[in-house]
């Protein structure tokens, strides 16, 4: 059986409680147990080395979900306490996800795990990554409807980025199947439907917060004119630099079954690809194992926004952009890794469903906000009344819901809360609540008075009146 490469007196048992990224990463049992400083011998028992070692990284222990979970607590308590600068979307993939399959690892395909966790999770820079895509996309009209989007709101929110293919062109240095499509990217940045959608507000607040003096001046007078000359200068571009105002957090999948999978390629035309024969149909096939986060695992994503740092038309309309590019993502890109294969993928109606979470969230929020402010209020008024006037509040306040005010008060008479004068003020105030009602009753019309329930009341009201009791 193929061990972890560590000293001989760590029980190999204890790697089972270990997160999945610490067994495939730096103890991934890989190893001859004979000789732990060299692989298997044979291409074979190599092989079924791989398939028994990333098989035991499946299972996610106990261990590892508490962690995982005390992670996104964390997460969710630091967005409540930022409110509203939080825009959050949980979604449930269709497809297999992965992401880091370019690192390094015996397998040949690598997998991202984050630090010292151990845990699975796709970094924010990825979401960034293809959200900027997709406000690009959607910013140059390549799909028609825009979803709001326009280039300059999109320097605001993901920052301006100088080597944009949209901006530099077509060159030699592009290899020449990307040329065309570079092309496109420019054309359709250079397509007036593409200009005429910038709010001139959004591009007078950017000219002004990035370029300064003899630059400012010139473009404050004809603003559309930077648009034109962000093309033909590189210096231009490198001056008009600014951070964009959204940042996005790392997503922490929860593995549906609380286990990874795997999944394998058989590339058919080794040989050929490493130039070693012409191509041709007899090919050895080469299976090659790697890690996914199955389908049905939920995701959920963070976008903070710092609103201060955006034009006035941007502040409350940043989370409409955010949700639309979403949407596009969701839709055409995915995320991760093999997305052009169908792995990353999530279903286009997670934007409803959000948008249904969050418009009940806000309205829980809206209430408890008002329920606040009336337990501020009537702490308030609580505070100018006098002691006596504040018990009887604070016992009505306490009574069970539906139970009138002169029951709740008459109750806490009868066990004793007052004494003296005071009982039988508090007497009098209920002998005025129950006038008010109706339920002062001297006689009763009843057969059986002693279940007539205002006349009882009555007369025990009386009886502190009275001084009886």
């Amino acid at each position: 059986m193929a061990v972890a490469a560590v000293p001989s007196y760590v029980k190999q048992e204890l790697f089972a409680e270990a997160p999945p990224g610490h067994r495939f990463g730096l103890y991934f049992q890989l190893w001859n147990q004979a000789d732990w400083l060299r692989e298997a011998d044979s291409k074979d028992d190599k092989d079924k080395g791989k398939q028994g070692a990333i098989r035991r990284i499946i299972p996610i222990n106990h261990y590892a979900q508490q962690m995982a979970r005390c992670l996104f607590d964390r997460q969710k308590a630091l967005a409540n306490i930022l409110g509203d600068s939080v825009w959050r979307l949980r979604a449930q993939s269709v497809a297999p996800f992965m992401t880091g399959l370019g690192n390094e690892h015996p397998l040949e395909n690598g997998f991202s795990f984050l630090n010292p966790y151990g845990l699975p999770y796709l970094p924010g820079s990825g979401v960034k990554g293809v959200l900027r895509r997709a406000a690009e996309e959607l910013a140059l009209g390549f799909y028609g409807d825009t979803g709001g989007w326009d280039i300059v709101s999109l320097w605001w929110l993901f920052g301006f980025e100088p080597n944009s293919i949209y901006l530099t062109g077509s060159s030699d240095r592009i290899p020449p199947a990307q040329r065309e499509e570079a092309q496109r990217w420019q054309d359709a940045y250079r397509n007036p439907e593409t200009r005429d959608a910038v709010p001139r507000d959004r591009l007078e607040a950017l000219i002004n917060a990035t370029l300064e003096g003899e630059q400012r001046r010139r473009y404050r007078e004809q603003p559309f004119l930077l648009l034109d000359e962000l093309m033909t200068s590189q210096k231009l571009r490198d001056g008009l630099r600014n951070r964009g105002a959204l940042m996005f957090w790392d997503v922490m999948p929860e593995p549906a079954g609380a286990k990874l999978a795997v999944d394998i390629m058989t590339p058919h035309y080794g040989d050929y690809y490493q130039g070693i024969t012409t191509p041709h149909d007899s090919g050895q096939p080469n299976p090659i194992l790697f890690l996914t986060v199955p389908p049905g695992s939920r995701f959920e994503f963070f976008v903070q926004c710092d609103p201060a740092t955006l034009p006035e038309s941007l502040k409350n309309s940043w989370p409409i952009l955010l949700e639309a590019a979403f949407q596009h993502a969701f839709e055409w890109l995915g995320f991760g890794a093999k997305t052009a294969v169908g792995y990353g993928q999530f279903p286009s109606d997670a934007l409803e469903k959000a948008r249904t979470e969050r418009a009940e969230a806000a309205q829980q929020r809206r209430e408890a906000e008002a329920d606040a402010r009336m337990e501020a209020e009537r702490q308030k008024k609580l505070a100018a009344m006098s002691p006596l006037d504040r018990a009887i509040e604070e016992i009505v306040a306490a009574a069970p819901q539906g139970q009138s005010r002169y029951k709740a008060i008459l109750n806490a008479l009868k066990q004793g809360r007052w004494s003296g004068d005071e009982a039988r003020q508090v007497a009098e105030r209920i002998r005025t609540l129950m006038t008010q009602a109706g339920a002062w009753r001297i006689k009763s019309e009843k057969k059986k008075p002693e279940k007539d329930e205002p006349y009882q009341a009555t007369l025990a009201v009386l009886a502190y009146l009275e001084g009886k009791k």
